[in-house]
């Protein structure tokens, strides 16, 4: 991932990222991340103070496309169920493309227990749920869906699946690309809760 990037900041961002995705956030620290990168500490300490405040633009940059995505779903055309399958088609691409970002999934117990990220990886998942919910809210009250589920227990679903998957690709069992198979588990999931006047494939 490193390779990406070019201004020695983004480059510390992502050697912590990798960090994080290879041995655990205990095992940040400046000696590691300077060790990596190939950086020398006093340089590392003229972009950051310390982990802390490393770890705050790590966080940033994760949530980072948020709200690019969901402005282009909104202004897609189509059906609810479309642009749930487009939102979550988003980020499993996204999610595929840089697999050391999407261990940061695994780490939100750790981040939510310390104040600098705390309430910024509260947000940012909070806020992520909250839209994929509302698009399944207003599916059912378009009448694109029929399911005794409410929408929070779709979203659960979802979001329960996708960190499955992470799981599953961290244990090395992942057997197909990531992003397909939680394409595939979505497809399948609309397939199943799919309003019969609506009916066929996406």
């Amino acid at each position: 991932m490193t390779e990406s990037f070019i201004s020695t900041k983004d480059r510390i961002i992502s050697t912590a990222i990798d960090i994080i995705s290879e041995s655990g956030l205990s095992n940040l620290t400046t000696k590691t991340i300077s060790a990596k990168a190939n950086l020398s500490e006093p340089l590392l300490y003229r972009f950051y103070g310390d982990v802390n405040e490393l770890l705050v633009d790590v966080v940033s940059y994760y949530f980072r496309f948020d709200k690019g995505i969901r402005k282009t779903i909104q202004s897609k055309e189509g059906s609810y169920l479309e642009k749930i399958r487009a939102y979550v088609e988003n980020y499993a691409i996204y999610y595929e493309n840089y697999y050391t970002l999407s261990t940061l999934m695994l780490q939100y117990e750790e981040l939510l227990h310390n104040p600098a990220t705390r309430d910024m990886v509260e947000a940012g998942a909070q806020s992520r749920r909250e839209y994929l919910t509302n698009l399944f809210r207003e599916a059912k009250e378009a009448g694109e869906i029929k399911t005794e589920l409410i929408a929070e227990n779709l979203t659960d679903c979802v979001y329960g699946y996708i960190h499955a998957a992470c799981l599953k690709r961290r244990f090395g069992v992942q057997k197909g690309a990531f992003g397909k198979e939680i394409c595939l588990f979505v497809d399948h999931m609309i397939r199943l809760i799919k309003a019969e006047k609506n009916g066929g494939a996406l």
